[in-house]
């Protein structure tokens, strides 16, 4: 969702604090006052940043310069994180602080799996704050209210109010090269999130950043503009994953990931049926459909190895049959395909060796794989 136009730069002073720089998270003003939003906007929008990035993309066999905009936060003393997609393959970034100064950036890292990319300033100026990952991603409530700060369609420093939608959803990581593996743990949001939010934060009501804003499910703004817009379903890539991401980004300029190398059934996709045709109780696991031949799983998990047709209508989908059914990960339930991803991601580094509790054949057995690397590409 990054926008194909040059960043608004704001207006010197705009959004500065009205009072004193306060500590964050941002503690009540009193124990019966209500959400202060004007108070938690000039505390946070100094750590809010607009993005020019230069970029050559290939148009109809030619390449030919392209300048996008997008949004970040400002991390630490040098360092702005962004989305993978709005400065991964930038060639040049200027990065324009909330009060208007501008700085030249680097891309020190990049990954396109997490859509994660960190950006440094060698001269951050001194008007810039760093803003905290939120200390206990595992607290966050659906319904919890929160904010999107960014630079939508180039309106730099823009604020939006909204509620945690849902939380576990898995997207795409947007990329061709990338779409048969998910980012997990992501965050859905009803704040408005536009072209040009992209890589800016989402906060809950303290000031700290619960996700970085990244996808929009898109309505035209008008029937044919193909203009993409907010439709109230926005995603937010998760602050743990930031938390485990970026630093080593910032270390390494690259992050491995862990890889099991199967394929499975969506939550939506396991039904009933799924389960009745393979002799299951409950579709409940993580059904696998396919073990990749060159991945660390083969010959150890069972992809399925046939289809049954449904009754009714013939443009009905097939019922796979035979696959094994992951339903425990080193002792921890796994309800979906997606917990399994979700565990494989965040709690094992490749090399690791990880026992798996299954189903095969209507019996429970466990086995052991190692997960491998993660292919590039």
């Amino acid at each position: 969702t990054a926008a194909p136009a040059r960043a608004a730069a704001p207006r010197r002073g705009q959004g500065r604090p009205t009072a004193p720089r306060e500590a964050l998270p941002l503690q009540p003003a009193a124990p019966s006052a209500g959400t202060d939003l004007p108070r938690l906007y000039a505390q946070v929008n100094p750590g809010v940043v607009s993005l020019g990035v230069e970029q050559t993309v290939d148009f109809m066999g030619q390449q030919v310069p392209q300048r996008g905009t997008g949004s970040g936060f400002v991390y630490d003393d040098r360092h702005i994180v962004t989305n993978n997609h709005v400065a991964g393959d930038a060639e040049g970034i200027e990065v324009i602080f909330y009060d208007g100064q501008h700085r030249t950036g680097t891309v020190v890292g990049a990954d396109a799996y997490s859509d994660l990319a960190v950006v440094r300033v060698d001269d951050m100026p001194d008007s810039a704050r760093a803003l905290p990952l939120v200390a206990d991603f595992a607290s966050l409530q659906v319904g919890q209210p929160v904010v999107a700060i960014g630079n939508p369609f180039g309106h730099a420093n823009s604020m939006t109010y909204g509620i945690i939608s849902a939380l576990g959803r898995t997207i795409s990581a947007g990329l061709e090269q990338v779409t048969q593996f998910g980012i997990p743990q992501t965050i859905q949001t009803d704040a408005a999130i536009n072209p040009g939010n992209s890589g800016g934060p989402l906060l809950d009501l303290t000031g700290q950043v619960i996700g970085i804003n990244a996808q929009i499910n898109t309505v035209s703004v008008e029937p044919g503009s193909g203009t993409p817009a907010n439709s109230g379903v926005g995603f937010a890539i998760p602050s743990s994953i930031v938390a485990q991401v970026v630093p080593v980004l910032i270390r390494d300029g690259r992050y491995e990931w862990s890889y099991l190398g199967v394929a499975g059934l969506s939550q939506e996709r396991f039904t009933v049926e799924v389960a009745a045709a393979n002799n299951l109780a409950e579709s409940r696991g993580a059904y696998i459909l396919q073990v990749r031949p060159d991945g660390p799983s083969v010959n150890v998990l069972r992809g399925a190895n046939n289809a049954v047709q449904t009754e009714g209508e013939g443009d009905a989908s097939p019922i796979p049959v035979g696959g094994d059914v992951v339903v425990a990960i080193d002792g921890q339930p796994i309800d979906s395909f997606d917990d399994l991803l979700t565990y494989i991601s965040l709690q094992t580094r490749p090399g690791q060796a990880v026992r798996l509790t299954i189903l095969r054949d209507g019996r429970e057995q466990e086995v052991e794989v190692t997960v491998a690397r993660r292919p590039q590409g």
